[in-house]
């Protein structure tokens, strides 16, 4: 590459470069020629300055340096995509970060403050040109004032220069026939369709809208033809064909009309490459760990200090919990303790998946045990957005105080717990600090519950108790461990509506509130443990049959499984589960967590108008399809929470239908969504460009997931990639991985 000399703009502390090439445009149609007579240097959107070398208070980055291409107020709304080239130069680093926004002061602003929309995001590979293709009809552009670029400043990695150039060249506005990106049609000439694949019994289904012809016929490796029948018409011009009778194993395409799947398996090779390939995702994002093509060794001079008596540890080490290098004990015991699940599940059947996946959980354990300081405080999280040297006492490091949390040591106990029968056998040292370290944590987060009469308890946090309290009564055999579970139980069932509201339109009933207070019903909107209430009483009801609760557990039980069953249909043809149930004027923020100093707090009205875009049950009630959400959006956490319990439930209770529900949660994510298209980087087909940052194109990883467009209740999953619902997540993962455990358990 011929370097072309352009606008040199100063970089961080660490003297890092940023240059705009002035070289014409290399093609035709609408398009400008950056040149250092219209570009403008705009300030940096973290508050950072670019000189002083210090990284942002929030250590997402150091700096965030930006060139504008000035437009004066054009109308672009017959144009519908943004395309670039780009080539950065950084020896010694393998990823770079970075994007582009549109800049709209119409109708509405771009970007929209706070919200991440009007800003596309690609991780660059050093030392090759890159083609940015951003379709954007979603976006306001009555009045766009400009294109800007930037690029992401997040430290010099061991061994990289302390330099880096960004060339972009080329920028236009163009007119496509964009993909589908709202609504629940289907996209054109498509087939929706589970890319994993079926397993044995299970429910076979895929959706087609608008074909001529509803006859369809599914052909083998050969191109012979081993099954044939009709599909049935549905509203809106969808087609639901079912081949749930084909059960002969093997690899098959699907055809209709003039549309062909690609091949998917039916067996029990179903789901065995998602299993493996969210595995290696998780691999992707160890931190602390010479990474090739992605890190270096990283992050040992991030520490975590006492807050009593100032000890330290490092936590390097675990998982990078998302597209940031954010650590934290939630993220990485929730995906360590799937692991286990899945290796439960596989057990005696996939000896090569088994070992793996305990090497993989016994690295994110090695963390768990290591940044405990052995008296109930322990790494909690922090976030990370940039590479440090290892070097302790220089400027780039950091420090979080540890913190006493009954869920940190919750969630390390379960962990714990579940990985003792796994290590037991060939390394009895280990297990037993596993299972000393699950009985540690376990009562140190009873010191910190109130279990004091008449307190409003936390709904999620006992059913966590009583999921934890289970496991050690399994591992130890102590009636004590099944009492506290019980009486956990019993605050978890006083959290939920088990008489049917018959003042509703659908009278519902089994969902959970917020509290035993009874003042908000459960809903989550970005992450989801709403599987916690059911696993619970369900373990509860396993284990101890004859126990005097054990007619209000299985009642418990029961009505959450006629919940799910009574909501199962509100969005068909597709079987999604809705969200949650929403009452107008009742909502609390004051403990919302979002991004950015010029952010506030939604409104109330805002809220109002999202509940009452959902499904009317009452005069105050609505169900929402898709969760009330601001800033955090995506909501693959929320469809998995449900479909694990409901997966329990099929077992607890013997009702395929149930399984067939859960099932489907997981199909939606790989295929059978109105985009047509898994939504797992490098798994089944189609998959769309996630926001990698700094861990880039990981096969396996699975984003937050499909949101809503502003106030809308209906899916919308634009091609601009941008967090947080493109955004990789190893909450969203360790879930697919939940779900893909429960398939191979039969």
């Amino acid at each position: 590459m011929e370097k072309e000399r352009g606008l040199c703009l100063p970089g961080s502390g660490v003297g890092r470069q940023l240059f705009v090439p002035s070289a014409p445009c290399r093609t035709g149609g609408i398009a400008y020629r950056p040149g250092t007579d219209h570009l403008r240097q705009r300030k940096c959107p973290a508050g950072c300055s670019y000189l002083n070398g210090k990284k942002n208070p929030t250590n997402r980055v150091y700096a965030i340096p930006e060139v504008l291409l000035p437009l004066p107020g054009e109308d672009f709304r017959e144009y519908n995509r943004f395309s670039a080239w780009v080539y950065v130069e950084a020896p010694g680093t393998y990823l770079v970060f970075g994007g582009f926004k549109l800049h709209n002061e119409g109708e509405k602003v771009m970007p929209t403050p706070g919200r991440f929309e009007g800003e596309h995001y690609e991780t660059y590979v050093p030392g090759q040109w890159q083609q940015i293709i951003w379709e954007i009809p979603d976006l306001y552009r009555d009045q766009v004032t400009g294109f800007s670029f930037h690029i992401l400043l997040a430290g010099s990695p061991v061994g990289a220069a302390e330099q880096m150039s960004l060339y972009v060249d080329d920028m236009r506005i163009e007119r496509v026939e964009a993909e589908n990106s709202r609504g629940f049609d289907l996209r054109k000439d498509a087939i929706a369709y589970s890319h994993s694949g079926y397993k044995p019994g299970a429910r076979k289904q895929a959706l087609v809208q608008h074909v001529k012809d509803p006859a369809f016929k599914l052909l083998n490796e050969a191109g012979q033809v081993v099954y044939q029948g009709n599909g049935q018409p549905t509203e809106q011009g969808f087609v639901i064909l079912d081949f749930s009778e084909l059960e002969t194993p093997g690899r098959y395409t699907l055809a209709v009309d003039n549309l062909t799947s690609k091949p998917f398996a039916i067996g029990d090779d179903a789901y065995l490459a998602t299993a493996w390939r969210t595995l290696n995702f998780f691999y992707a994002e160890r931190c602390g760990y010479d990474q090739p093509g992605i890190h270096q060794e990283c992050h040992q001079d991030v520490l975590c200090v006492h807050p009593v008596d100032g000890r330290t540890i490092s936590v390097a080490g675990g998982w990078h919990d998302a597209a940031d290098l954010t650590q934290g004990i939630g993220n990485t015991a929730e995906g360590g303790i799937a692991m286990l699940e899945l290796a439960s599940a596989v057990k005696g059947k996939d000896k090569g998946l088994y070992e793996r996946l305990l090497e993989e959980a016994r690295w994110g354990l090695n963390w768990v045990l290591r940044t405990r300081f052995g008296d109930g405080y322990r790494q909690g999280g922090e976030i990370i957005g940039i590479w440090t040297k290892n070097i302790r006492g220089d400027k780039d490091d950091m420090e979080t105080m540890a913190r006493r949390s009954p869920g940190d040591n919750l969630i390390a106990s379960i962990y714990c717990a579940q990985a003792v029968p796994h290590f037991e056998t060939w390394d009895p040292v280990f297990a037993r600090w596993c299972r000393n370290t699950a009985i540690e944590d376990f009562h140190f987060a009873l010191e910190e519950i109130d279990l004091s009469d008449g307190a409003e308890k936390n709904i999620e946090q006992f059913s966590l108790a009583t999921v934890a309290a289970v496991y050690l009564y399994r591992l130890t055999g102590e009636k004590i461990y099944l009492d506290q579970a019980a009486m956990f139980g019993r605050v978890v069932m006083s959290g939920q509506q088990l008489e049917r509201q018959t003042g509703w339109t659908k009278p519902l009933h089994g969902f959970f509130y917020e509290t035993t207070a009874r003042k908000r019903i459960l809903a989550y909107f970005h992450q989801s443990k709403e599987h916690l209430m059911i696993q619970g009483l369900s373990m509860l009801l396993t284990e101890a049959p004859e126990h005097a609760d054990a007619s209000r557990w299985r009642s418990s039980c029961q009505a959450y499984a006629d919940y799910l069953h009574e909501i199962a249909d509100v969005m068909h043809p597709y079987g999604i589960l809705p969200a949650a149930i929403y009452e107008v004027d009742n909502t609390d923020y004051s403990n919302i967590y979002h991004e950015g100093e010029a952010v506030g707090l939604p409104t109330l009205e805002e809220y109002n108008v999202q509940v009452k875009n959902g499904i009317r049950l009452s005069e105050t009630h609505y169900l929402r399809r898709f969760p009330v959400a601001y800033q955090f959006r995506g909501f693959h956490a929320i469809l998995m929470g449900k479909a694990k319990a409901a997966f329990i439930l099929s077992r607890l209770l013997g009702d395929k239908e149930l399984k067939d529900i859960a099932t489907r949660q997981l199909e939606y994510i790989i295929g059978y969504n109105p985009f047509a298209m898994s939504t797992i980087y490098g798994d089944g087909y189609d998959y769309p460009l996630l926001y990698g940052a700094y861990a880039g194109d990981v096969v396996g990883a699975v984003p937050v997931g499909i949101e809503t467009f502003e106030n809308d209740d209906e899916p919308y999953f634009p091609m601009q990639n941008n967090c947080t619902y493109k955004e990789i997540w190893t909450h969203t993962t360790a879930r697919v991985m939940w779900l893909v455990a429960e398939l191979f358990k039969d």
